[in-house]
């Protein structure tokens, strides 16, 4: 019998031996995302390694700059395959991404893909770590004279994208898409005005018992004005006045800037933190 062995680009009516795989899947690597697995169906790489019809692995890199790709998932049907099947479903997915030069990251957020990631040539440079409010809320300060703290809106997406292109790294930026699906999932949301434009924004996920805070940026134009402090204790204060209590926020670990307001604002470590791999 001939044993038909591929990997191919997964399609729209792949979904449903999609979902099924996720499901029953013995390791799965899914990414930090606003969208789910299934959301990136349609976009490149997102390859399937079949045998005989049956799924055995997935792997989702679609960039989400021109320059960069995080790994969205990679999953396997047993943990024995965890290495075969990285190397056939990388080596398609590198052969797509390539010639548009991109880099690739990803969070090692599970010990065995941590290990995976290590075994393949990725290096970890940083950490992402995880910071617990301790219910404690700073005085509100204003900020500078001429800024203005309000809710955010649809209309805003445009100039809060420009916001966070100028803001992060290129491996940490936002895409408009991303931007507004983050601003359609947030509880929270409010910009910083000067002359009615925007030059920081925040979005806060939550739920009745907790909330964390997704994004913060301001622009490097305006930075030193007390904005980010004003945005924070303002979704605290939201926050407290809802009764929740439980606020979590992450940052990398050699982002001094950001760990110094945090901790100014009642933040502190909580013991979590996950390397980010780059290759």
């Amino acid at each position: 019998m001939t044993v038909i062995n591929s990997v191919k680009q997964a399609r729209k009516e792949d979904i449903s031996s999609i979902a099924s795989f996720l499901e029953h899947a013995a390791l799965i690597h899914r990414h930090l995302d606003w969208r789910s697995t299934l959301d990136w169906l349609g976009s490149q790489p997102f390859l399937l390694w079949q045998e005989q019809g049956e799924i055995q692995g997935i792997l989702v890199a679609v960039p989400d700059t021109p320059r960069i790709a995080w790994l969205h998932c990679f999953a396997v049907k047993s943990s024995s395959l965890v290495d075969e099947g990285w190397q056939k479903l990388y080596h398609e997915a590198s052969a797509i991404l390539k010639p548009s030069d991109i880099s690739m990251y990803s969070i090692g957020l599970e010990d065995w893909f941590h290990s995976l990631l290590v075994r393949q040539g990725f290096n970890s440079s940083q950490d992402i770590v995880v910071l617990d409010w301790n219910h404690h809320i700073s005085p509100y300060i204003e900020p500078a004279p001429g800024v203005t703290i309000r809710p955010m809106i649809a209309s805003d997406l445009d100039e809060v994208a420009i916001v966070d292109e100028k803001s992060f790294e290129e491996q940490w930026g936002n895409n408009r898409e991303t931007i507004e699906l983050s601003y359609e999932q947030s509880q929270h949301s409010t910009v910083a005005e000067i002359n009615d434009r925007i030059v920081g924004y925040e979005l806060t996920t939550g739920t009745q018992y907790s909330a964390h805070l997704a994004r913060l940026a301001v622009h490097p134009e305006f930075r030193q004005m007390g904005i980010a402090r004003s945005l924070v204790t303002n979704m605290l204060r939201y926050f407290a006045n809802m009764g929740v209590l439980q606020v979590t926020v992450n940052t990398q670990s050699d982002n001094e800037a950001s760990l110094h307001l945090y901790n100014r604002l009642g933040f502190s470590f909580s013991g979590e933190s996950y390397p980010v791999f780059a290759l």
